[in-house]
């Protein structure tokens, strides 16, 4: 970083076009585009050395550009019509473009903070939990997000999978039969063809231990018309009785939620396909309540249920990104008593070293009063504090984080349970 201003300012303007043309330039582009057609936008796209002709790239841009130390930059013309050409907090645009902070390999960074190639007992196959893998169907994306988690492997040719590398994953999974569920990941799966995608929904039904499927893909929001009719009668003929197909995908903010997007929806959703939601909580793009509130209210609207709501992991190039991990317990807060609880993703942060997935929220539970054996609670629509008895017989008192006495003091008389709730007390209490 020491270098930054030096380096821009050895960069001729003239490589850098005007506001107009800009605006131009991006017709032009979405001319030539048959807009329905997903091939036609993987053909068109655009790629790290054309974003000067579509946006009036900022310094801190500019020097990320040159100096990324994460995957490849590219963009489909579809989402590059999501962003605004001149304002540099765009947060679709900040997804797309690389920034300075992404030329930094921090000391508290790694390509793998989840150690899943230590977790991985063939090419392209972890197994992290007992019963479900995560099988890495290819490298590529439509649009390569600056946020990626998988930045070691999304974008590099090392890391393509041939149909050996396939069906050395699958032999694996045969030959253990306490795996039940398979997660399809990438890369996108969904950039992969037609016949690739049966054919490895082929397999994975073959295995009679295998009884669910998740997609995890963020083509419904990066390049929904890749959701043709022939992709989901696929799914459709595999989503039977032996397996049971479902999505995940990533919209991170309310931008992200078009026409386009919602007829994909509609149409896994016709296939048999459910549609969840896992967004992540990224730095100046949806790192508050509101945001993440109104990006929700949309995906209800689509009909996409919320799944999981990531911490950012900690991988290189990432410090632009991250949030402290209050944000989250923060926006669950907000969110709760706003929207209905299948809006209400859970807040979880994936363990570095390998651990796995543990879900955090704020503490709406205070304690156990031992005396009264009571619990206390504190309401997340209103703020108020409520008690609930523990049942009679209960063998459970010790297990409880016990009260503090003056808190008791100070609430129990105004406290609400089931013989005085809210509704019932006057403005006097």
């Amino acid at each position: 970083m020491e270098d930054f201003p030096q380096a821009i300012a050895s960069q001729t303007e003239a490589n850098y076009f005007s506001p107009d043309r800009i605006l131009r330039e991006r017709e032009t582009l979405f001319s030539r585009v048959d807009w329905s057609d997903y091939k036609s936008h993987l053909r068109n796209r655009v790629k790290s050395q054309d974003l000067n002709r579509y946006f009036a790239l900022t310094d801190s841009e500019k020097y990320g550009l040159e100096n990324s130390v994460r995957l490849n930059v590219g963009t489909t013309p579809y989402y590059l019509s999501l962003s605004d050409p001149k304002d540099p907090n765009c947060p679709i645009r900040k997804m797309i473009v690389p920034q300075a902070e992404e030329s930094v390999f921090s000391a508290e960074e790694s390509l793998d903070p989840l150690h899943e190639e230590d977790l991985s007992p063939v090419r392209g196959l972890t197994h992290m939990y007992p019963d479900r893998v995560l099988l890495f169907s290819n490298h590529e994306c439509s649009v390569y997000c600056r946020h990626c988690m998988r930045g070691r492997k999304v974008s590099s040719s090392d890391e393509r999978m041939d149909v050996g590398d396939l069906e050395a994953c699958f032999e694996y999974i045969q030959s253990h039969s306490e795996i039940s569920d398979v997660v399809i990941s990438g890369g996108d799966p969904l950039n992969l063809s037609d016949s690739k995608i049966d054919w490895i929904l082929e397999n994975l039904e073959r295995i009679p231990h295998v009884k669910i499927c998740r997609i995890g893909t963020r083509n419904l929001v990066t390049l929904p018309m890749r959701i043709t009719p022939q992709l989901c009668e696929i799914l459709e003929a595999r989503n039977q009785e032996r397996l049971s197909i479902f999505c995940n995908t990533q919209f991170n903010h309310e931008k992200e939620c078009t026409d386009e997007a919602k007829l994909a929806i509609l149409r896994l959703l016709k296939s048999g396909v459910s549609v969840g939601n896992q967004c992540v909580i990224l730095k100046g793009i949806n790192d508050d309540g509101e945001s993440m509130l109104r990006l929700h209210r949309r995906l209800l609207e689509m009909r996409i249920r919320a799944y999981y709501m990531y911490d950012p992991e900690v991988i290189p190039g990432s410090r632009g990104f991250r949030t402290p991990l209050a944000k989250g317990l923060e926006i669950i807060e907000y969110m709760r008593g706003k929207i209905g609880g299948m809006g209400i993703p859970q807040f979880v942060n994936d363990l570095p070293g390998g651990g796995g997935k543990v879900t955090l929220g704020p503490n709406w539970y205070l304690g156990f009063h031992r005396e009264t054996r009571t619990h206390v609670f504190k309401s997340a629509v209103h703020g108020t504090f409520h008690l609930s008895p523990e049942p009679i017989g209960s063998e459970y008192d010790s297990k409880y984080p016990e009260l503090n006495s003056e808190l008791w003091e100070s609430i129990h008389k105004k406290a609400y349970s089931v013989s005085r709730g809210i509704s019932l007390v006057s403005e006097e209490d």
